[in-house]
């Protein structure tokens, strides 16, 4: 048995939930106030242990419930704030986890797997990017998450000397050196983002972290044409770094990261409308469902907030057991807000091959 603090689950902790042994125990209680999440999770656990009653000892019972109601009582009274709590319990897994965001609705269930929607809601919010604020004089970079925005350093060797750009303090900004070529600003401009670019790289070296630019208008646009970075998104953040302030720098990147998909998603999404209809990719929820089972699903993609009702295996939601089936085979699942769904539905998938390919 594992009990962990909160956090954002990551998909190798998500695949081994998707294959922990029943019974699984799933309470999720998004609540305003501490209080009412301790007497939503007393009627929770009541309801749960009436489900286990049916086929389980009283001793089986309080080993599985036990520790589940000390977890509780760790997390619901650490919190001060509005929250979702997500409880999972089964034979060899005891989880805990808390988000301030309110995601999806009560919910209290045993089941031959655990409702894991709810912690790929959460794992969709949490966001880890970078922001790049330009200024001639103060180029800065900051390390940010949808919690968190703090400055970053540039690598010990960034800035050129020979070529008029010297770092900042400890290495927090980059600046340029007056621009002498008044008829030909621009070259001074380029050649200044180009150095910038090239410290970007070696600071984000592994090109996967996504890069929001903030700056006047034509000073990001001449950034992003030069840039080398892969993960650079377009169109980034309008306006003078200083007068937007670090705190509007942020909420403005987290509502583009947000509105935009990026990276190997993006990639994805890509691949689903050049295959949709081949038999390669499906927005059919039954047809994914029977797909994932037989481990053919490489990415599912599933509408936040959403379910789509039916009994496969006893279970009441579709679209878990797809999510749950997929993370078993291997397959990666994500959650979009509706504007980045494709095919206008709740689901939707590529297959590692095609039906009739079996």
């Amino acid at each position: 048995m594992t009990t962990t603090e909160p956090e954002t689950p990551s998909l190798e902790k998500l695949r081994g939930l998707a294959s922990a042994a029943p019974p699984c125990i799933s309470i999720v209680l998004p609540e305003g106030q501490a209080r009412d999440a301790r007497i939503a999770f007393k009627d929770a656990l009541a309801q749960v242990r009436a489900d286990l009653a049916a086929g389980a000892s009283k001793h089986e019972i309080a080993s599985l419930l036990d520790p589940l109601e000390l977890a509780a009582v760790n997390v619901i009274d650490s919190s001060k704030e509005p929250a979702t709590f997500i409880f999972l319990r089964s034979p060899d897994v005891c989880e805990s986890f808390r988000t301030p965001y309110l995601l999806g609705q009560p919910l209290a269930v045993v089941g031959d797997c655990f409702q894991l929607r709810p912690l790929l809601a959460l794992a969709s919010k949490h966001l880890e990017f970078y922001m790049l604020a330009l200024k001639l004089n103060d180029t800065r970079i900051f390390k940010c998450t949808d919690q968190s925005c703090e400055p970053a350093r540039f690598p010990k060797n960034a800035g050129t000397e020979a070529a008029g750009f010297v770092p900042g303090a400890s290495q927090s900004s980059l600046r340029a050196e007056p621009v002498h070529d008044r008829d030909h600003p621009e070259n001074h401009l380029g050649h200044f983002y180009r150095e910038v670019d090239r410290d970007v790289n070696a600071l984000l070296n592994d090109g996967h972290a996504p890069l929001v630019v903030v700056g006047v208008e034509h000073e990001v646009a001449l950034f992003h044409r030069l840039t080398t970075y892969p993960a650079c998104v377009e169109p980034g953040i309008r306006g003078l770094p200083e007068r937007l302030g670090q705190n509007e720098m942020h909420r403005q990147s987290l509502a583009l990261l947000r509105s935009v998909t990026t990276g190997a998603e993006h990639h994805a999404l890509e691949k689903f409308d050049k295959q949709v209809g081949t038999g390669h990719a499906s927005a059919d929820i039954e047809e994914i469902v029977r797909a994932a089972s037989r481990g053919r699903v490489e990415h599912l993609f599933l509408l936040e907030n959403a379910t789509v009702p039916g009994a496969v295996e006893g279970a009441d939601d579709l679209l878990n057991v797809a999510a749950v089936q997929t993370l078993r085979h291997g397959g990666d699942v994500q959650t979009l807000p509706q504007a980045n769904m494709p095919a206008g539905g709740p689901v939707c998938a590529i297959f590692r091959y095609a039906a009739e390919d079996l």
